[in-house]
């Protein structure tokens, strides 16, 4: 899979994104602590949504460092961008 390439046309209208699923590498934290307003440990996810609105969340995989979460997203031919929230 190619990366895709946020443009706009000449007009300044931003191009529909046409991709099935939208996957990304986030920080997580689990809220499975026993004292119900801690925070347990965190984690990297990688989240699989489908693009649909209002969005849904499809699958959500779990990993202890980022660079396994990039290595299952490389190997699984997800798109991987630099800039995200």
């Amino acid at each position: 899979m190619k990366n895709i390439k946020k443009d706009a046309y000449p007009t300044g209208d931003i191009i529909e994104d046409h991709r099935k699923y939208i996957y990304q590498l986030s920080k997580s934290k689990l809220t499975s602590h026993p004292n119900k307003h801690k925070i347990g440990k965190e984690e990297w996810s990688v989240i699989q949504w489908r693009n649909v609105l209002p969005t849904e969340i499809v699958n959500l995989w779990a990993f202890e460092t980022k660079e396994e979460a990039e290595s299952f997203m490389k190997k699984n031919d997800f798109v991987i961008y630099e800039k995200q929230n």
